[in-house]
């Protein structure tokens, strides 16, 4: 059973995308989205991941807090609306503690900013409740130091609401006009069956999603430097890293030093040229490579 919801997760409501086996299990394979995190973006991959599983667990994405259109508005009256870095840990912990308690083994798999939100989850999961840590694309250092950290740095600290507001005249152009530009442009090679779902999740951008996500984007080259090696090396053991080979998101050295650091472990170099964006084009090809 998969269902697409609006659950109230620590008090934000979030679109989270479940998959449900018919037959009780006390596992949940977790995706964590890269920025945007907007679930949307997951559903293919998340939905073949199920399929691989035959039931053997339950897969779950739970969008960031405020990148989920129409949605960022606390449920419990308060006033804010906009979510820093640290919030989206908190607002995951949320979810496993009130949405899956009963889910005794987790399965975590994140997608570049996601990578390192999970790895600050792990100073919170009892340890023997995580069965498996698979990281996609991660950044989990000096990303203000890649391509595209130098060429949008710029942007992220001067143009953050002159961007917002220009993405709320963009929300007056009608919807149908909106899915059939982004239809035949920003996912020209996108798979047909895939291309509902992400154009579900641009079409209807607002501009409190905008801000926070890219004001998430502006934390991430200022917070995401030094690598965190100590919460790496306590957990290395259960992970895996996917680390693209022309990644403009991560630097090639971030792979050469991870795997001569950790070279007893599972670092890997992509060989098929996927993109940072792999859901984009990707997902069937990643979901096997994750079930795998």
């Amino acid at each position: 059973m998969h269902r697409t919801q609006v659950l109230d997760v620590d008090s934000v409501p979030t679109h989270v995308f479940e998959l449900k086996s018919r037959t009780p299990n006390s596992s949940l394979l977790l995706v964590v989205p890269g920025n945007p995190g907007m679930g949307h973006f997951y559903v293919p991959f998340a939905s073949r991941l199920f399929e691989l599983g035959q039931g053997s667990f339950d897969v779950a994405v739970v969008s960031h807090a405020g990148h989920s259109p129409g949605y960022c508005r606390p449920t419990d009256g308060g006033g804010n609306d906009w979510y820093a870095l640290e919030d989206q840990v908190a607002h995951k912990m949320a979810y496993l503690r009130d949405h899956a308690s009963g889910k005794e083994t987790l399965y975590l798999v994140g997608h570049s900013i996601g990578c390192y939100i999970i790895l600050h989850m792990l100073k919170q999961i009892a340890p023997d409740r995580v069965s498996k840590v698979v990281f996609l694309f991660p950044t989990l250092e000096r990303m203000a130091e890649t391509l595209n950290g130098r060429r949008l740095m710029p942007f992220f600290n001067w143009c953050l609401r002159p961007a917002t507001a220009l993405l709320w005249l963009v929300t007056w152009i009608p919807l149908a006009v909106r899915n059939a530009l982004l239809r035949c442009t920003y996912f020209r090679s996108t798979p047909s069956d895939h291309l509902d779902h992400m154009v579900q999740a641009v079409a209807n951008i607002d501009s409190k999603s905008v801000y926070n996500i890219l004001n998430m984007a502006r934390q991430e080259m200022e917070q995401v430097t030094d690598p965190p090696l100590g919460l790496i090396r306590d957990h290395v053991h259960k992970m895996s890293f996917y680390y693209g080979v022309d990644d403009h998101w991560t630097l090639q050295s971030c792979y050469l030093d991870m795997a001569e650091r950790f070279s007893d472990h599972d670092i890997q170099l992509c060989t098929r040229g996927y993109p940072h964006a792999f859901v984009m084009e990707a997902s069937t090809e990643m979901a096997g490579y994750v079930h795998s």
